[in-house]
């Protein structure tokens, strides 16, 4: 009996295999995402702080030990004095904004709701106690999410304290012949991930102060907390804005249906200073990536990992990029390329 098989039997099989082997990997890292992407967002703040570190280190000539132990102070010390100084109004704009949301949503059903289509439209929408459920649900998320930042933290911190213990075990793994190379890509990680934190935090600072300013000067109510909220969501390039628009649109609503317009102009004129004028003039060697690449990222990691991964997809992608420069266009094709961050 011939127990050899066709030719096109294996190979209907072989791609059986790597099929369902690719199933088994999407399911796989579904399930770990989320662990991997917080094991990365300590790195990350691991970079942020040696950065800090390493600059204080070379200008003064401290100990490094010290050094880590002065940044973490300062950093403390500013976020304790903010908490003190602007925590009492902030937490009570944050209070009114939960009181005016749902107000503001009510009152833009009832607007629209006098068109035929659009109470077809609505017909399954939420209301606002149904909004308010929502939201009290999500607490639970953000309690979730605030521990993940502690983790987080944690990990930086020690990854901070002595990071060539780490680095050197992660080259041990490589053959000796390419240890060297691979420090080089380490280094150009950490540079490029460091650029990339420089002007993020920068632009976030930016939106912040920008939009607070001007939604004060038009008089909209909560301008300090909706500026908050549109520097934290600036962390995620081009979602973030658009998304910061929302809660600043409703609020502006319950006032006027007119400044919806003035808040919409503030926030595109908002990002198009941070974009193009005030990001340059801060920081030229600061990462940026092309927009349908970065988008395109954002939307798979959203699929693989959820929220998470939306927030972590652009320091993730920096890095897969520089990956690919170094280790494929340099190494495999033997081109030469600038590698982000340089």
């Amino acid at each position: 009996m011939d127990t050899h098989l066709h030719p096109y039997t294996r190979r209907v099989l072989i791609a059986a295999a790597i099929l369902l082997a690719l199933v088994i990997s999407v399911l796989l890292l579904r399930q770990i995402a989320s662990v991997l992407l917080l094991f990365f967002a300590g790195i990350l703040a691991g970079v942020f702080l040696d950065g800090l570190t390493s600059k204080l280190h070379d200008y003064s000539g401290i100990p490094r030990a010290w050094c880590l132990g002065i940044v973490v102070t300062l950093l403390l010390g500013f976020f304790v004095a903010s908490v003190w100084y602007a925590g009492p109004r902030i937490d009570g704009q944050i209070d009114q904004l939960g009181e005016r949301i749902p107000a503001a949503l009510d009152r833009l059903r009832s607007s629209i709701e006098q068109y035929e289509w659009s109470r077809r439209l609505l017909s399954g929408s939420p209301n606002s106690g149904q909004a308010m459920s929502f939201v009290a649900g999500g607490v639970s998320s953000i309690v979730g999410g605030l521990t993940s930042v502690m983790v987080a933290l944690i990990i930086g911190l020690y990854s901070a304290v002595n990071p060539d213990v780490y680095i050197k075990g992660g080259i041990r793994l490589l053959p000796k012949a390419r240890r060297e190379r691979g420090r080089a890509v380490v280094h150009s990680l950490g540079q490029a991930l460091r650029w990339w934190l420089v002007g993020r935090i920068a632009s976030m600072g930016v939106v912040g102060v920008l939009t607070a300013i001007g939604l004060w000067i038009a008089g909209i109510p909560l301008a300090i907390v909706l500026g908050l909220i549109a520097a934290l969501l600036s962390f995620v390039p081009y979602i973030g804005p658009i998304l910061s628009v929302i809660p600043a649109g409703l609020v502006a609503f319950a006032e006027s249906p007119t400044k919806v317009v003035y808040v919409v102009i503030l926030f595109a004129a908002v990002q198009f200073l941070e974009s193009y004028v005030i990001t340059p003039l801060i920081q030229e060697r600061a990462v940026s990536l092309p927009p349908a690449v970065l988008i395109g990222f954002q939307v798979l990691m959203g699929i693989v990992a959820g929220a998470l991964g939306v927030f972590m997809a652009t320091p993730l992608a920096v890095a897969v990029i520089v990956l690919v420069q170094m280790l494929y266009i340099e190494d495999v094709l033997g081109e030469p390329v600038r590698t982000l961050g340089e």
